[in-house]
Order: C-alpha cells, then structure tokens, then sequence
C-alpha cells in the first residue's frame, strides 16, 4: 500500500474496469491503517473480516456487508481460511471521488449525507445479492465478466446511495461544479497521457490558475496532478512490461514519460525495483496466485489500543 503523505491518506488508483478500486480478496489479505477520500464497502463472504476503526475493532461475519466513511482511518485483516488457498473469499469496493464524478457529480454531497449506522445495520439485506454477484464475476473467467461486472457495480452504488441518502441530499451543493470539471479533467488527461502535459497547461486548458486547480485536484482526487499522470502512465507500462516483448525504453514513451531515465526513475520509485525486474517477476509468477507479504511489523494492532496508537488523522 502507498501513502499521499505522513498522514497515511491511501495513494488510491481505481481499478482498470471501474470508477473505484474494486478487489477480490485471499483469506490471508491485510491493508495497515489507511484512509482514502472515498467510502469502502466491505463485503465478508466465506470468511470472518476484522475491521479496526479509530475507537473500535469490529468482526464482521460470514455474509456480512460493513461500509467505512470517507476519510475515516481504518484497518483491515481478513481472518481464518487455509493459506494455501487461492479463492478469493472476501470483496472491497473503494470509491474514487474524482472517477465517480463524471456518471454521478454529487458524489461527494452524498458520501457526507450516508446514513452510515442504518446502512450497517441493514445494508446486508439490500445489498448482499449484488456483492455476491460481483465477486463470482470477478474470480470467474467469462469473457463478458467485467462488462457484466460493470453493471453490478452500478447496481450496487445506486443501491447503497438510493437506500441510505435523503432525495435531498443526493441533489448535490455548489461543490456540483467542480466535481465535474474533475471529470472532465480525468478523461481529458485519459486520452492525452502520452502527451508532454503539465499541471500550467492543464489549468490553462480549464481556464484556472495554476495554484486553485492544485488544490481543487488534490481535494478530490486525493493526490496531486503530476502524481495522478503517473500513476495513470505506471499503469499501462505495467500492462505492457507483462504483455508485450518490447525495449524498456520503448515502454517508457509508449506511456507518457518523456525518456528512459524519467521512466526508471518514477518506476523504481512506485515499486522499488527496474521495470527489467518487475517484467521478469511479473513472468516468473504468471498464472500463479500468491498472498500479499508487504505487511509491515507491527502494523497490526493487538490487545488495547487507541485513536493516537492508529496514527489517525482528521486532515483530509
């Protein structure tokens, strides 16, 4: 897991197929403590899942569905099941504000206005069906699954936001404006990645001075400009470092970084090692599945504890 800052703020990238970060788990997956700008939902299938907050730690059980706010610090640890197992048993859905503006600009007035403790209490019943389903998509290999998966998401979202925020409330404020023009950000930057773009330009593009969309982008998305472009350009070298049989250089500049020496500096930087290692990695263990070992010492909280022992923040 990677961090924006000191603050532990999840450096949170949306998954390829969806406007969030959604993810089939192992029995044996952990997240240290983390916080992200927008709601997780959690859905237990076939397995106990801890959830520790800032003054509690929680079990939720087998077929259980538990959602965290928003900008709450929280930490996760999926428990029993056999480590030699490769079923994911477990799913986590992570909304990405700035991702989610474009299909629904009010998100951020309705992740404020949630219902959190009735939608604990009952989301199970309402939204059970859909995480199921979504998860059998997820580890299934039908050739259709993420379109299919897709829809399941979009259920599933209308649901939990149809069932626990007020009509009012879901009709958004004057914060309306600036989440779409995030969107719009986002898909101008998804089609021009490969292109030299700089955070001037860009704000320039939207008729903003530089320093107001700095901090508008990173108040929505989380994260920087620059460090949103490089993740999204991380993300396809990625794809073709594991796919295709091409000079790493050449990978680089397919993906938006201006040279070979960018490229290797920003990759080793994200995953601590040459994109040359990642890519035979990457080969070494394709087809295998295999639990998350970045857990660090002490991370986990065991006996007593507080808000102050969890390094929590109140700092969006």
């Amino acid at each position: 897991m990677r961090y924006v800052d000191e603050s532990r703020q999840e450096l949170l990238i949306s998954s390829p197929q969806f406007p969030a970060l959604v993810l089939a788990h192992a029995s044996w997956d952990k997240a240290p403590f983390h916080w992200h700008a927008g709601l997780e939902l959690l859905y237990a299938k076939d397995c106990p899942v801890l959830v520790s907050l800032r003054d509690r730690t929680l079990r939720l059980d087998p077929g259980g569905i538990f959602v965290v706010p928003p900008e709450t610090m929280h930490a996760i640890r999926m428990m029993e099941g056999d480590p030699a197992s490769v079923a994911p048993r477990a799913l986590s859905v992570t909304l990405n504000p700035a991702d989610m503006a474009s299909v629904f600009p009010n998100i951020m007035q309705a992740q404020r206005s949630l219902d959190y403790q009735r939608c604990n209490r009952q989301g199970s019943r309402v939204l059970v069906g859909d995480c199921e389903d979504l998860y059998s998509l997820l580890v299934g290999d039908s050739p259709v699954r993420y379109l299919e998966a897709n829809s399941l998401f979009y259920s599933l979202i209308a649901k939990l936001f149809g069932s626990f925020v007020s009509p009012d409330d879901l009709r958004g404020d004057s914060s309306t404006r600036d989440e779409r023009t995030i969107a719009l950000v986002h898909r101008y930057v998804q089609t021009r990645f490969m292109d030299p773009l700089t955070t001037t330009e860009v704000a320039r593009h939207f008729g903003y001075s530089r320093e107001y969309f700095s901090r508008f982008f990173k108040k929505y998305a989380g994260v920087s400009f620059r460090e949103y472009v490089n993740e999204l350009r991380l993300d396809v070298a990625c794809e073709q470092l594991r796919d295709a049989d091409i000079p790493i250089g050449q990978v680089g500049r397919m993906s938006g970084f201006a040279n070979e020496k960018s490229f290797r500096h920003v990759f080793f930087r994200k995953f601590g090692c040459t994109p040359d290692q990642y890519r035979c990695n990457e080969r070494r263990y394709a087809g295998q599945d295999w639990p998350n070992t970045d857990w660090p010492t002490g991370e986990w909280p065991t006996g007593e504890w507080s808000a102050e022992d969890a390094g929590a923040s109140d700092r969006a």
